[in-house]
């Protein structure tokens, strides 16, 4: 077991021990009098100084040349490098950590962050998705969708449970991020200030920034209250605004809207804390359930990583106690397939494993060319790819063991096959 996780999110990254968090910085960079700066700090000079600015090297982590922060700085991995230099001191100079990284990040910028790690002392002993880890410390059987924010996107993760919490599919939407967010409330509060002071904030690069660093306790607080007075003194005069509830809410409603309706109805929607905290959370996702902040490192607490070449880990045990359960409206539509439906032949399903062949049938043993496996588990049934074979999951490439649902269709690229997966009602039924 890995004592020490540092979860990758660009609006809020966090390193912690036990599962306890220790350290939190936002993914910002800023060249200040000639010197770089990480985090917290460097946020607040985003909105006075953006063109000596960064806040996109965690999404966009790359070696590809960047000019604006001055010679130290050749690329974003510069910039991981440097945040992650900072919360190792930060945190007692740990020698080792456990990556919590979000599904959008792709295989090359795993292998870059994996190299940039180790390059400032602290060698990765494992990686695992981050949803997949928030989803195995609280929820219980079923199809879910979690959904989370970054700085730029959100990210929809698709998760079956029931032994396992296993990864399925991951989609991103670009422009669904908190600063998305953050821009359409701070275009209420400005027409406020202009509305009732004659005063635009954001005309002035430092009175933006002062706009922007009182945000979020101020959202916090409209929370519980109708309205909140805001406060901006500028060059020795002082304005002051009321900004009702009801127009942030208007403002980011259709933006929260366009996200919930992205969550496919056949599974149960759960949020990541991040957006539970977002203004219109409560309104727009009224009844879907928020996962709590430390899920991510109470779902790694007894996970002993494998050792060997460093992999991403999609699929982990489920929590014995979930604190979540599936909808009961949801509950029929996750129930298992019992047949593998092949033209016009279907192939009952039980705990003794089929083996799908390319040219179509089945084996009962892999050795005789197989590209793929189904085998009923529990009250599950799993799909697992054989090594260094191309397996299509409704139309998606799937290279680890996933649940199977009724009308599912498994494919393998460059054959023609089709499996489908069915449920037949009645004395057929197994």
């Amino acid at each position: 077991m890995t004592a020490f996780v540092i979860e990758v999110n660009d609006y809020e990254l966090r390193a912690a021990k036990l599962g306890e968090v220790l350290v939190t910085s936002p993914g910002y960079a800023a060249l200040i009098d000639g010197q770089i700066t990480i985090g917290s700090a460097a946020l607040a000079r985003a909105h006075s100084q953006p063109r000596a600015s960064e806040n996109r090297y965690w999404r966009d982590l790359n070696t590809a040349p960047i000019e604006h922060l001055g010679r130290r700085v050749r690329h974003h991995a510069d910039l991981v490098w440097l945040q992650l230099e900072q919360l190792r001191l930060q945190a007692g100079n740990p020698l080792e950590a456990a990556f919590a990284v979000p599904g959008s990040m792709h295989h090359t910028q795993l292998a870059l962050l994996s190299g940039v790690a180790q390059s400032c002392q602290l060698r990765p002993t494992g990686l695992v998705d981050s949803a997949v880890a928030a989803g195995a410390a609280a929820l219980g059987p079923g199809a879910w969708t979690h959904i989370d924010l970054q700085q730029h996107q959100a990210v929809l993760t698709r998760l079956d449970v029931a032994e396992r919490v296993t990864r399925q599919v991951v989609e991103v939407l670009p422009g669904f991020g908190v600063n998305r967010l953050r821009q359409l409330c701070v275009r209420v509060i400005a027409a406020a200030f202009v509305g009732q002071c004659r005063f635009d904030p954001l005309v002035h690069a430092d009175t933006e920034q002062l706009l922007y660093a009182q945000l979020t306790a101020s959202l916090s607080v409209l929370k519980a209250q109708p309205e909140i007075n805001m406060v901006l003194d500028y060059h020795g005069k002082h304005f002051e605004a009321r900004v009702p509830r009801l127009a942030i809410l208007e403002a980011v409603a259709p933006l929260l809207g366009a996200l919930r309706a992205a969550v496919p109805t056949h599974s149960a929607p759960v949020a990541s804390h991040r957006l539970a905290s977002q203004p219109g959370y409560a309104e727009v996702f009224a009844q879907v359930p928020a996962l709590s902040p430390r899920a991510v490192f109470q779902g790694l607490k007894a996970i002993q990583w494998p050792g060997g070449a460093l992999q991403l880990l999609t699929a982990l045990p489920a929590s014995a106690t979930p604190s979540l359960t599936l909808p009961a409206a949801l509950s029929a539509s996750v129930e298992a397939p019992t047949h593998l439906l092949e033209h016009t032949t279907a192939l009952p399903l039980s705990a003794r494993t089929l083996y799908l062949l390319p040219r179509g049938g089945i084996a009962r043993s892999a050795e005789a060319g197989a590209l793929a496996s189904v085998c009923q588990r529990g009250q599950v049934v799993e799909l697992t790819p054989m090594p260094a074979s191309r397996v299509l999951l409704n139309g998606r490439a799937v290279d680890t063991a996933a649940v199977l649902r009724a009308g599912d269709q498994i494919t393998f690229a460059g054959a023609g096959v089709i499996f489908t997966a069915i449920r037949v009602i009645g004395a057929d039924a197994t």
